[in-house]
């Protein structure tokens, strides 16, 4: 494995670990909502990569559902997240501008 290819693996691995540790973190701190009752949560965690960067994970539970055209079904928290998410690529392309 070229040290390339080495790096790339690094990270992969690094994302899901990363991600399920976000998962089992908030399913052990709160209790699950029933999956009738229409509840959700979402879990993001902003980790420093290095100098000015940083690293963003989410999570979801139940998983958004992809309904087509750009849309996913969500609960209120999820879409809240989502929105912080778009919020925080918005600044990170503004930021890219003023470079």
């Amino acid at each position: 494995m070229s040290d390339d290819e080495r790096t790339e693996a690094v990270a992969h691995w690094r994302e899901l670990a990363m991600t399920v540790l976000v998962a089992a973190r908030t399913a052990a701190t709160s209790s699950a909502p029933a999956a009738d009752d229409g509840g959700g949560r979402a879990a993001i965690v902003l980790e420093d990569a290095g100098g000015d960067e940083i690293t963003v994970h989410a999570s979801f539970y139940p998983q958004l559902e992809d309904l087509g055209g750009g849309e996913v079904a969500a609960t209120p928290a999820q879409a809240t997240a989502l929105e912080l998410l778009e919020q925080l690529a918005g600044d990170d392309a503004h930021d890219e501008h003023e470079h």
